[in-house]
C-alpha cells in the first residue's frame, strides 16, 4: 500500500473519530458520570469497529444544589456573587441568555446548580424560566459552553377523595388538602343550586379531581374538577367534566345541563364606567355628536380582559379606531366586542375557541382614545344593544349528538366515585349500627398516576402554587380531557 493510500485512510479514520467524539458530547449528560470512552480503530483486515476505551476513568458526580430564588438578580451577578469568576460569569450569562432572551434569574423561580466536587468549579445550572419552559448551560470543557431550551413535561395524575363536612365546606375541603382553585369551581358549580357554606355537618363528599405533576416532581398544577357527588338530606348535587365538539370544558349535571355561571356581567375589574351607552354622544376627540355603541370600562393599563362567555373568534388585530380590538360570536346571535386593548393574546386568533373567563388581552389605549380603558360592546341579531342591561342568554348543555359519549363518561366517573367509602351522617351502611369508615379516619384519599417514575421529591409549592392559585373556574375546568381518564 502506497504512502497515499495510508495517507486517506488515516484521515478518514480521523474523521470517524470525530465525529463519534461530537456524538458523545452532545448526546451525554454534561451533570452526570461518564460511562465510558469510546473509540474508532482501524483494523488490517477486520475493517473499522467500536471498541470500550480500557483506560476510561468515569468522573465523579456533579454536587447538586437546588434552590427557590429569594431574590431578582442579573445572571452574570449571581453566578459572581456564588464564586464564579467575573469573566465566566459574562460568558455564562450571554450564552444563558441566547437560549433563554434573557439575562435576568427572577425571584420564586427554583434554580439548580451543579459544581465540581473535588474543585468546586461550576459545571452548569438549569433555570425554569417559566411554568412551560428551563433552560440548561452546560460545560464541556476547554471553555466550551453549551445552552439547551426544552419544555418541562407534566404528568396527569388523578386525585379521589371522601369526606365529611364538619363546620363548613370550604374549610373542612382546605384541612383535608383540597386546592383552592377546586373548592372554589365546586362553589360556584353549584351556586345557584345550594350554597356550600351551608352545608350541615355531616354532608357527605366524594371528589376527582386531576393535577398536572413534573416529572421531577417540582410543581403540582391543578388541572380541574373531574367529577363531584356532595350529598345531603335527602338531596345529592352531582357534576361531571366534559369538552364539548369545540374541545371546550365545563361541568355538567347528571342531565347534561351546564353548571355555574354561563357568562360574566363584564370582561375586567375596572374603576368606573366613564362613557355609557348612547345614541346621541358629544366625542370627547372628535368634538361632534354621533353614537357610542357600547360601554367605556375605565382600568390600568395591562388589566387582564376577559370573554364573557364561550365562543369563536370572528376577528383580532387591529380595528381602526377600535385599536388592538377582538369580537366573539356567541350562541343565539350574540356577539362581544373589546375595544382599545394594548394588546391581543397570541393563543386568541381569528377562528379559535374561547372559553368563558379566558384571558383574550390586556387593558391599552390603541386607536381613538383618551386613556387606558375597555370599549365593550354587545351585538344581538347584528344590532348593538346595551351591555348594562342585555344578557347574553347562553343556556349551555350537551348537544344531542355528543349525548352518548357524554353517558359513557358519566358511567364510568359514578363508577369510581362508587367505590369511595360513604363517609358522613347522610349514609347508612348495611349494618345500621356502625359507622361508615376509612382508613384514614373521617377522609378517604388515593391517587392514581399516569406517568413515568418520579426522579426527585423537590417541591418548589410557592412558584408552582401561585400560578395554581391565579386560576379561576373556567381556567380549571377548560384543561384536562375526561376521556383520556383510565376510570
Amino acid at each position: 500500500m502506497d504512502g497515499i493510500s495510508r495517507a486517506l485512510i488515516a484521515l478518514a479514520v480521523a474523521a470517524l473519530v470525530t465525529v463519534a467524539a461530537l456524538r458523545l458530547f452532545f448526546r451525554s449528560d454534561p451533570m452526570q458520570s461518564s460511562q465510558g470512552v469510546a473509540a474508532i480503530v482501524a483494523g488490517a483486515d477486520s475493517g473499522l469497529e467500536l471498541v470500550e476505551a480500557e483506560n476510561a476513568v468515569p468522573a465523579p458526580t456533579a454536587i447538586t444544589i437546588s434552590l427557590t430564588l429569594d431574590r431578582s438578580a442579573g445572571v452574570a451577578g449571581y453566578l459572581e456573587n456564588a464564586g464564579v469568576d467575573r469573566d465566566e460569569s459574562r460568558r455564562w450569562a450571554t450564552i444563558f441568555g441566547s437560549a433563554s432572551g434573557t439575562r435576568y434569574f427572577l425571584r420564586d423561580h427554583p434554580l439548580t446548580l451543579y459544581k465540581d466536587p473535588e474543585t468546586g468549579e461550576l459545571r452548569g445550572f438549569k433555570y425554569d424560566i417559566n411554568l412551560r419552559t428551563s433552560v440548561t448551560v452546560a460545560s464541556l470543557g476547554n471553555m466550551v459552553l453549551k445552552a439547551h431550551a426544552a419544555p418541562i413535561q407534566y404528568y396527569l395524575k388523578h386525585v379521589q377523595m371522601a369526606f365529611a363536612v364538619k363546620d363548613s365546606f370550604k374549610r373542612t375541603a382546605e384541612n383535608h388538602g383540597v386546592p383552592s382553585p377546586i373548592v372554589e369551581s365546586l362553589e360556584d358549580a353549584f351556586a345557584d343550586r345550594h350554597d356550600l357554606d351551608r352545608l350541615h355537618s355531616g354532608s357527605a363528599v366524594k371528589l376527582i379531581y386531576q393535577e398536572k405533576v413534573s416529572r421531577d416532581g417540582s410543581y403540582h398544577l391543578v388541572d380541574g374538577v373531574q367529577a363531584a357527588q356532595i350529598s345531603f338530606g335527602n338531596r345529592t348535587l352531582q357534576a361531571y367534566a366534559f369538552r364539548d365538539e369545540h374541545g371546550r370544558a365545563h361541568l355538567y349535571d347528571e342531565h347534561g345541563r351546564a353548571l355555574g355561571p354561563q357568562f360574566l356581567r363584564f370582561p375586567l375589574n375596572f374603576k368606573y364606567i366613564s362613557s355609557g351607552f348612547s345614541f346621541h354622544r358629544y366625542h370627547p376627540l372628535l368634538h361632534i355628536y354621533r353614537p357610542h355603541v357600547g360601554v367605556d370600562l375605565a382600568a390600568e393599563y395591562g388589566t387582564p380582559v376577559k370573554a364573557v362567555a364561550d365562543g369563536r373568534v370572528e376577528q383580532a388585530g387591529w380595528a381602526g379606531e377600535l385599536g388592538n380590538s377582538v369580537r366573539i360570536d356567541h350562541e343565539r346571535g350574540m356577539v362581544s366586542i373589546y375595544g382599545h386593548m394594548q394588546r391581543i393574546s397570541p393563543e386568541v386568533r381569528q377562528g379559535s375557541y374561547v372559553h368563558l373567563g379566558q384571558v383574550i388581552g390586556w387593558v391599552g389605549s390603541t386607536g381613538l382614545s383618551t386613556g387606558p380603558h375597555l370599549h365593550f360592546a354587545l351585538e344581538k341579531q347584528g344590532k348593538y344593544v346595551n351591555p348594562l342591561t342585555q344578557k347574553l342568554g347562553v343556556n349551555h348543555q350537551v348537544s344531542p349528538r355528543m349525548i352518548a359519549l357524554f353517558d359513557n363518561i358519566k358511567h364510568r366517573y359514578d363508577s369510581a366515585l362508587a367505590k369511595l367509602p360513604d363517609l358522613g351522617n347522610h349514609f347508612v351502611t348495611a349494618d345500621a349500627r356502625k359507622p361508615a369508615i376509612s382508613p384514614f379516619g373521617d377522609m378517604y384519599h388515593v391517587t392514581l398516576d399516569h406517568r413515568a417514575p418520579r426522579t426527585s421529591h423537590r417541591r418548589v409549592r410557592h412558584y408552582a402554587g401561585r400560578s395554581a392559585r391565579n386560576g379561576r373556574l373556567m381556567h380549571t375546568l377548560a384543561t384536562g380531557d375526561p376521556r383520556a381518564s383510565a376510570m
